[in-house]
């Protein structure tokens, strides 16, 4: 069950809303940039950015760590994704490991809205090998623009997180712009940091220095 997620989140990430910005909700996490602009045309910016999201995902995850694909869909009236297919897990998991994918419904209230919104939040156990990772990243890329491959087509909210039960990590990929790292353990992320200087997002370099120099 997502239970497996939310006992997750309440042994390592205590009081952790899971929500974005995952960088500025938790205390030690990377923020990095993906989409390179200066490339000029789009189809071209957007495929690179795909690139390195996933250029970053296998840097910090390795192919043995269990891992959790979440993924968190904000509907209007429940059970509307049986109207509206969601295509993360037809499309971009492996056949063999559907079988594990978990849903339930949550309601969802945030400090800055009124009302409560309902959340389906579909979790699957697996291992990199089970997902077709490449497509995935790069149809999040595109979500926010005209693409055959987006996945809800802009119709419904979502958010995807990959949760790396063996680090004890978090990434989260917000669209074109950039992703979240974030961690348990500050050491788990200081090699990611020491790795990954060229694309950490420059406006947010100031926090992750100082996270790192404290120790």
């Amino acid at each position: 069950m997502s239970d497996q997620t939310n006992m997750f989140l309440k042994n390592h990430f205590p009081h952790l809303i899971l929500t974005p910005p995952l960088f500025y909700e938790w205390p030690i996490g990377l923020r990095f940039e993906v989409a390179d602009w200066s490339l000029g045309k789009e189809s071209i910016v957007l495929e690179k950015a795909g690139d390195r999201a996933l250029e970053i995902v296998k840097y910090v995850f390795d192919p043995e760590d269990e891992m959790l694909l979440v993924t968190d869909v904000y509907t209007d009236h429940e059970h509307e994704l049986t109207k509206r297919k969601l295509l993360v897990y037809q499309k971009y998991v492996h056949r063999q490991v559907r079988n594990r994918l978990r849903h339930e419904l949550l309601t969802y209230v945030r400090p800055e809205i009124e009302d409560s919104l309902t959340l389906e939040r579909f979790t699957l156990k697996c291992q990199l090998q089970d997902i077709r990772l490449r497509p995935l990243l790069h149809a999040m890329c595109q979500e926010d623009f005209y693409a055959p491959n987006q996945i809800l087509k802009g119709k419904l909210g979502y958010e995807i997180y990959l949760m790396n039960l063996s680090k004890k990590m978090i990434f989260h990929l917000y669209d074109d712009r950039g992703c979240d790292l974030i961690a348990a353990d500050a050491e788990r992320l200081r090699p990611v940091y020491e790795g990954l200087q060229h694309w950490l997002l420059d406006y947010d370099r100031p926090k992750m220095d100082r996270l790192f120099a404290a120790k």
